[in-house]
């Protein structure tokens, strides 16, 4: 059973918008600047011996105006080679460049290369590096890329597991913002009743007006089925009202479609578990045995 969700929160807006990160220079990369300059020192001589270095190449990946994706392979080989992996692993997710990662820095300068280069030595992040993921998430507004980066399976490797061992490929999430801070996120679930089934609960994150939001579906108390929707660390509270709308899929043209299940909810100020000791979802309901309806 594919299932799709609309979830309509409104949101205050009241703090001003993140400037574009799109806006940074990607000029050539002339022969006299500063990162040409520094990976000519790198490579010939390969005497990179200290984190010290390997840091200096790490921010000026990050941060350097002339940037070039071209020198991102290169640099972290040069890294790589100097260091053992597991430690060039540790010093991508320590906050070492204006007390941040450099993780962090790649996602809000937009240098995606970067990224994914160093993600593919960080199997699994620290609680630390991941938090500090999520602020940079936040700062940009970018569900896409925070999708693709898949942050809650890599923090709950379980879900991941279970759904590749079942040939399922990633679930979609789309966001539609709209005016007065309220938006509209779109879930596309896959293969959902055999994933609940088997692990007895499903949560897909994303990323909507600078916030971290969870939609979980998991079996509750009394053996019943419960849908929530809540705020994740280290979001900022909120005040409000969502609407969940859940839709079933037809198994052929000639079945009668379901009609969908709506549950609204107002909320008041609403924090995520850093700000409170017991965080309330945004919404709480009870769906009885309404998931596994065939």
């Amino acid at each position: 059973m594919t299932s799709k969700s609309n979830v309509s929160v409104t949101v205050p807006c009241n703090s001003p918008a993140p400037p574009s990160y799109d806006a940074i220079s990607t000029s050539t990369v002339l022969e006299d600047s500063i990162w040409f300059k520094l990976c000519r020192w790198v490579f010939p001589r390969a005497s990179l011996q200290s984190k010290e270095k390997c840091l200096s190449c790490i921010r000026a990946i990050v941060s350097s105006p002339d940037y070039s994706p071209s020198f991102v392979a290169q640099t972290v080989s040069a890294c790589v080679a100097t260091l053992p992996a597991a430690e060039f692993s540790k010093l991508l997710q320590q906050p070492n460049i204006e007390d941040h990662t450099a993780l962090y820095w790649a996602i809000v300068n937009n240098r995606r290369e970067a990224l994914w280069a160093f993600m593919d030595f960080i199997p699994d992040p620290s609680p630390a590096c991941y938090s500090d993921l999520y602020l940079a998430f936040m700062m940009v507004g970018d569900n896409t890329l925070f999708t693709q980066l898949g942050l809650n399976e890599m923090f709950k490797p379980k879900y991941k597991s279970l759904r590749q061992f079942l040939g399922c490929p990633p679930d979609e999430v789309q966001i539609q913002e709209l005016s007065s801070g309220r938006f509209v996120a779109s879930f596309c679930v896959r293969m959902f009743q055999k994933r609940l089934r088997t692990a007895n609960a499903i949560a897909v994150e994303y990323l909507a007006r600078g916030r971290i939001w969870t939609l979980w579906v998991y079996l509750g108390s009394g053996q019943k089925w419960v849908a929530t929707c809540q705020l994740e660390e280290p979001s900022l509270p909120v005040e409000g009202s969502n609407q969940l709308r859940i839709e079933a899929h037809r198994k052929s043209p000639d079945c009668a479609t379901p009609k969908p299940l709506i549950i609204t909810s107002e909320f008041s100020m609403t924090s995520a578990p850093r700000f409170s000791r017991i965080p309330r979802p945004l919404i709480r309901h009870r769906l009885g045995d309404w998931p596994m309806d065939e």
